[in-house]
């Protein structure tokens, strides 16, 4: 649920602030992949952390899922995670080896998926956060990302004050594939009264 204390007003600018920086990711993806890419209409909503394990799992199963996290900093700082199930992964993978569709044969090594799931995170996070950021006035650097397990997501969060949570959950289609995903920016409440300044500021100068 969107938090109230985010006018609906702001939470239109942020959610068409958001379609055009994932719009910016999917097509960086579609670029350095030369494979054309259909971005859905992002769904963005607001949870808390209690919150943040129902919105990984209601999709995904807890044996299949891979999670990425990486962290970015600057005026406007928090921490990106992504997450997608294996097919959505093995999916990428074919992708990025430009591989010819379902009947081709998979590379089977785990650590090369995950590899690939990493690959892809960073161009995704640092791509969607970066614009994001851009729009907002401001410029954000970036941390390597890592893989983490699902299930530690919420408990090693907490300590790091993390109480607003952006949910972007999407899919996109590569040809015959696609790659469905979530993607989630974590941010204190430090963070989301700047954002919130930020928004402000950004509709009274459009």
């Amino acid at each position: 649920m969107i938090q109230e204390e985010l006018p609906e007003e702001l939470q239109e600018v942020l959610g068409e602030l958001i379609n055009i920086a994932f719009g910016s990711a999917t097509a960086t993806i579609a670029d350095l992949f030369d494979n054309f890419a259909t971005l859905h209409v992002p769904a963005i909503s607001f949870v808390a952390l209690d919150e943040l394990d129902t919105f990984i799992f209601q999709d995904f199963n807890l044996q299949d899922v891979y999670t990425t996290t990486q962290q970015f900093k600057g005026r406007f700082q928090g921490e990106v995670v992504f997450a997608m199930d294996r097919h959505s992964a093995r999916n990428m993978q074919r992708i990025i080896f430009a591989d010819e569709g379902p009947g081709s044969q998979e590379i089977l090594d785990d650590d090369e998926l995950k590899q690939s799931i990493l690959e892809i995170s960073n161009i995704l996070g640092s791509s969607c956060i970066g614009k994001l950021a851009e729009l907002l006035g401001t410029n954000v650097t970036f941390a390597p990302p890592s893989i983490e397990f699902a299930d530690t997501l919420t408990q090693e969060r907490r300590a790091l004050s993390y109480r607003h949570i952006i949910v972007i959950s999407t899919v996109l289609d590569f040809k015959d594939m696609e790659v469905a995903g979530k993607l989630f920016i974590m941010f204190t409440d430090e963070m989301f009264n700047w954002l919130h300044t930020a928004l402000n500021n950004y509709l009274e100068n459009i």
